[in-house]
């Protein structure tokens, strides 16, 4: 008798236990990561001008470590942020990384926390990666124009696909916890915008070089304003950097490209205010908030009915006076 009784008390607990799993497996995303778009000319960044690519290395670090810091601190302390999580960054990009970071165990708490959101940086971070591979590569004017095209295709063939619309960045930059990280961590927001202003100038340096020497000529007062911005964070700007600002001539070329790494350089800057806002105390409500402008504002899959997209024939100021 007691051995059943201690049988059906063991069936009950694991009864239970399968429940809770099941439960818990509902709030779980599904983890749809597609592989990058092959070709020949993959990794022409990384084997031709491993300086630039060893600096792009360092910038996957930051944005995952600053969502990391913020999630666990609470955005409370600003020490952590702007001393702490800032220096590790720098430390990390002076360490010179050959390869990227594994961001998912640089921020476990943010990917778990939001992960359909970090997979839409992911597939553009791979867009602006394939974007400078062809850039770097020895192609024709004809072949590259291409090779953008079919990785274009190739990007927007995804579910995860942000706007290649442009959108209005003003009227996204004053929802109402706009500014909120900026205003409490302005040196890390600098740093933050001294990566943006790295990935969007190297374009027209590149496109307008010769050869590989010249493009590795190109890029070195590039590289050399991105370092003094690391050093000197850039606290008077007061917008992002867009690809039109110093990358004219691949915005005028492509500006579905051009669209897209603002956009997704101004999702950047929405998911730091959310983490950074009090308006969103919990968790819960932080991810609530950052899947709900995703899904309105951000991906393609929103262009019918996305407010923030600007229609034919209106126009917005310009919003980042940049010296």
């Amino acid at each position: 008798m007691a051995t059943r009784r201690r049988l059906f008390s063991l069936s009950v607990l694991l009864a239970v236990l399968m429940g809770l799993t099941l439960t818990a497996c509902t709030e779980f995303e599904q983890r749809d990561k597609r592989f990058y778009y092959r070709a020949l000319w993959n990794f022409a960044l990384r084997d031709d001008l491993k300086e630039l690519d060893i600096d792009f290395n360092g910038i996957d670090f930051g944005h995952s470590h600053l969502y990391e810091s913020l999630l666990l601190t609470g955005a409370k302390d600003v020490s952590a942020i702007e001393d702490n999580a800032r220096k590790e960054t720098l430390g990390f990009i002076a360490s010179r990384p050959a390869l990227p970071p594994n961001e998912e165990a640089i921020a476990p708490t943010y990917m778990k926390l939001a992960w359909r959101a970090q997979n839409t940086f992911d597939e553009a971070h791979a867009l602006h990666r394939s974007t400078y591979d062809i850039y770097v590569a020895d192609l024709s004017a004809t072949e590259k124009a291409l090779a953008i095209r079919k990785v274009l295709a190739y990007y927007q063939d995804s579910a995860y696909a942000l706007s290649a619309q442009r959108l209005d960045h003003q009227r996204l930059d004053s929802l109402p916890y706009a500014k909120a990280f900026r205003r409490k961590f302005p040196l890390f927001n600098a740093t933050i915008w001294a990566y943006h202003y790295l990935q969007v100038a190297v374009y027209d340096a590149l496109g307008h070089a010769r050869d590989l020497s010249a493009k590795q000529q190109a890029v070195q007062p590039v590289l050399a304003g991105y370092h003094q911005y690391l050093e000197q964070p850039p606290v008077q700007w007061t917008f992002m950097p867009l690809t039109a600002e110093y990358s004219p001539r691949l915005a005028e070329d492509y500006p579905a490209v051009a669209n897209i790494f603002d956009n997704l350089h101004m999702l950047h800057d929405t998911i730091s205010d959310i983490l950074a806002s009090p308006q969103f105390p919990t968790w819960a409500e932080k991810r609530q908030e950052i899947y709900r402008v995703l899904d309105a504002y951000y991906l393609a899959v929103a262009d019918a009915t996305n407010p923030m997209i600007v229609r034919e024939g209106a126009g917005t100021a310009p919003a980042h006076p940049h010296p």
